[in-house]
């Protein structure tokens, strides 16, 4: 196990969700104890720690109080989730995040996804936005749009926005969705056939 990859690709999770936080805190500690072995200048002493440390991390693994979470694995979470209020989610992501925190620049970074969509991450790595994502079905229910993304993702018109009734050959010609996170837990979408109509919208699956 490489040392240099455990500060950027590990979030300490803890089982137990009423004591998350000091859980989380404890296991974080145990890392956290195994790192700071680098520090020491003398070879023996250093590795006389990591022996140490690198044991109790090990011990902590495989009885499952410690996960290691690829960031990969964790973003295609926080995708899948876009839209939805999973609590557990958000904690997941800020644990990795505390991590790469001295890393985080003001500059969003953009991944081009399988499916040709882009997500947008701000500087604290949270996901902003997907863009360009393919739309497998629209119908109308009660005069608001109801979106079905090739993804899985069901979203639903909240707000009042008139938007033009929306045809299955467009379905099947290319369109894609645009969705940003708004203040509040808001969401916003917008059609690749009416880019400029932008509308309130939820995911409802």
């Amino acid at each position: 196990m490489q040392l240099r990859s455990l500060a950027a690709a590990i979030a300490v999770l803890a089982a137990s969700a009423p004591a998350l936080a000091q859980e989380a805190q404890s296991e974080s500690d145990t890392l956290n104890r195994l790192l700071a072995c680098r520090a020491l200048s003398d070879d023996a002493a250093r590795l006389a720690c990591q022996d140490e440390h690198l044991n109790t991390f090990a011990q902590a693994t495989e009885t499952g109080r410690i996960v290691v979470v690829e960031r990969r694995a964790l973003r295609e979470v926080e995708r899948e989730s876009f839209g939805l209020n999973l609590p557990s989610v958000g904690r997941l992501g800020g644990l990795l995040r505390r991590r790469d925190s001295e890393e985080a620049t003001e500059v969003a970074e953009v991944e081009t996804l399988e499916d040709g969509s882009t997500a947008t991450y701000n500087a604290s790595g949270s996901l902003d936005s997907l863009v360009g994502v393919p739309v497998s079905e629209v119908s109308m229910r009660g005069g608001k749009l109801r979106i079905t993304l090739a993804n899985g993702q069901i979203w639903a018109q909240t707000d009042s926005t008139r938007l033009p009734r929306i045809s299955s050959r467009a379905v099947r010609d290319g369109l894609t969705a645009d969705i940003e996170s708004g203040v509040l837990g808001a969401h916003f979408m917008s059609l690749s056939n009416s880019q400029r109509r932008r509308f309130r919208a939820e995911r409802v699956e």
